[in-house]
């Protein structure tokens, strides 16, 4: 009789088990059935906001369901991410995150595990680097920057958007690779270095494209070089850093999207498919194109794997420097 009764306790386990798993299936099948939270760890009406609602447009339009950006600022993403990475698995919050959030754990203590509490889903836009310049600084191009700084170490200054963030760690890059020594000059935020650097009290400044657009069509700012390996669209005559005698040097930025850690398999394909479809679009090129980016897509898995490879790029910098924490 504890056989049978054992037996037929297995099967109920069995049984139980199947019907939870066949819930999941359903409900992943006919995902979404409400609102989806989409969290931006960064400030309002900049760029990452903009790529966050360009995508959250784009599946609006395809689900029949909003998509609500949520901007989670502080600690360069962390706050935000770290909300994403405990929220419920179900797919109904997801999260931007960009190349900071492969910097990160290299410089702060992390709240949660970058590679194991978050799920990736694709990408949605890339992005350049460029250095810029005070139209009286005295190097015309990369190469002459170059001969500038190696007979002055440490003496031309370049202008950041934050200690430990990405411009920051461009500039390190550069500097490594170029074989030079340059000042930092840590801002809090890209306009405020652009100012700076436009009144002539910094001589360089190394941001994404839309801070320095304005300043470089009013001729108050000089494009020295794009940090991309290829030129950019919106700046075409613009010659990238790598070919002008800094071969390899790749500072480009990428954006992507997460869910936390056990979000069903069908949930992250639906909603990759649908970044997929939604980032193509004419309108979107178009707007994020206007900010020096451009769409990008891609699976899972290659978002995995740059992410996996820029922890390794950008935590031997930051080891090199010896950042040991944000600044506040």
């Amino acid at each position: 009789m504890r056989s049978i009764a054992v037996a037929v306790s297995g099967i109920g386990i069995i049984a139980a088990l199947t019907a939870g798993f066949a819930f999941a299936q359903s409900g992943a099948t006919q995902y979404p059935a409400r609102p989806v939270r989409f969290i931006v760890p960064f400030t309002a009406g900049g760029g990452n906001d903009i790529v966050a609602r360009s995508a959250a447009q784009k599946l609006s339009e395809q689900w029949g369901q909003q998509v609500i950006c949520d901007n989670r600022v502080g600690a360069n993403g962390i706050i935000g991410t770290d909300l994403a990475a405990k929220s419920t698995p179900d797919g109904y919050t997801i999260v931007l995150v960009s190349t900071s959030f492969t910097m990160n754990p290299s410089i702060a203590k992390m709240p949660f595990d970058p590679q194991k509490d978050l799920v990736p889903i694709g990408f949605v836009a890339e992005g350049p680097l460029m250095l810029s310049a005070h139209p009286g600084f005295a190097g015309k191009n990369i190469k002459e920057l170059m001969t500038l700084a190696r007979a002055k170490p440490g003496e031309i200054q370049f202008a950041s958007s934050g200690f430990g963030g990405v411009t920051h760690l461009a500039g390190e890059l550069f500097q490594r690779m170029a074989k030079i020594s340059l000042g930092h000059v840590p801002y809090k935020g890209s306009s405020a270095g652009a100012l700076d650097v436009v009144a002539g009290q910094v001589a360089l400044m190394i941001s994404s494209v839309s801070p320095a657009l304005p300043y470089l069509q009013s001729g108050r700012l000089r494009a020295l070089g794009m940090g991309s390996l290829k030129r950019s669209a919106l700046l075409p005559d613009v010659p990238t850093i790598a070919e002008q005698g800094v071969p390899g040097y790749d500072s480009s930025m990428w954006w992507g999207v997460m869910a936390p850690k056990g979000t069903p398999a069908l949930v992250v394909s639906k909603i990759s498919q649908g970044l997929t479809r939604g980032m193509q679009a004419d309108d979107v090129n178009k707007r994020l194109g206007m900010l020096g980016m451009s769409s990008l897509t891609g699976t899972p898995e290659e978002l995995r794997k740059a992410i996996t490879d820029d922890m390794e790029k950008w935590g031997k910098i930051i080891k090199e420097i010896g950042i040991t924490q944000l600044a506040q």
